[in-house]
């Protein structure tokens, strides 16, 4: 998982090329702040946060300040279940996953785009399931940039 982070972050660096592979967020609420943030709006659209990983132990010998790297985990149970068995080369990237970076006082959010899942699993089934989880990944995402 941490290495899947650090990906991520070195996709985020390394420009506009794989800008639509990812979905990326600055809030202005420091990182104590948007973590529980961001877990509300994750459940208020009737998911469950699954787990709020420490991602920084290998951040930290790269510089960066411990504390503020999370990978938070997330899905309706059932649905993610049925996807892993009848899907299995789809497990990888289940469940879905939120990294939450503080810096400098705000929080960086970023996950993979859902649709980008479309392309390297072009299942009619599977559309209408990574559409849904766009638009809601960007309207938690949208939430936490705008909250105050």
């Amino acid at each position: 998982m941490t290495r899947w982070l650090m990906a991520v972050l070195l996709l985020m660096v390394s420009g506009s090329l794989w800008a639509s592979d990812l979905l990326m967020v600055r809030s202005q609420l420091a990182f104590a702040e948007a973590q529980p943030r961001l877990e509300e709006e994750i459940n208020a659209l009737g998911y469950f946060t699954a787990n709020a990983r420490r991602v920084d132990i290998d951040l930290v010998g790269a510089g960066f300040a411990r504390d503020a790297h999370r990978s938070i985990t997330y899905g309706k149970p059932d649905e993610i279940k049925t996807l892993s068995e009848r899907y299995p080369e789809l497990t990888p990237f289940l469940p879905p996953q939120i990294a939450i970076i503080g810096e400098r006082g705000e929080s960086l959010l970023v996950a993979l785009n859902p649709l980008y899942l479309a392309e390297i699993f072009p299942h009619s089934e599977l559309a209408d399931i990574f559409e849904r989880w766009h638009r809601d990944l960007q309207t938690i995402l949208e939430n936490i940039r705008d909250a105050r």
